[in-house]
């Protein structure tokens, strides 16, 4: 079973609360995207890229993916996400 989170967004920043760990978690950036999306309905990792790519002015060269990839995995380390094999929740 997973840990319940609680959220809260101000501007472009996000705080997590982990209930099952107790910690406390400062969100930014694309994190913020990726919460927002989420905290809405469950989402694919096309739909979080594509919401990325629409709010940010991101440069070409930019591995979207990689990073994209990167933050899911650390916030599934925190217990903040639920990843399954098609959807991020």
């Amino acid at each position: 079973m997973g840990a319940i989170v609680c959220y809260r967004f101000w501007d472009d920043e996000c705080v997590i609360y982990n209930q099952l760990t107790g910690e406390t978690h400062l969100v930014d950036g694309m994190g913020v995207e990726i919460f927002k999306l989420i905290s809405e309905e469950t989402a694919t990792r096309k739909q979080l890229r594509q919401n990325i790519e629409s709010v940010f002015e991101l440069e070409t060269d930019l591995d979207i993916d990689g990073l994209l990839d990167n933050l899911i995995l650390e916030y599934q380390k925190l217990g903040l996400l639920e990843v399954t094999e098609k959807t991020v929740r």
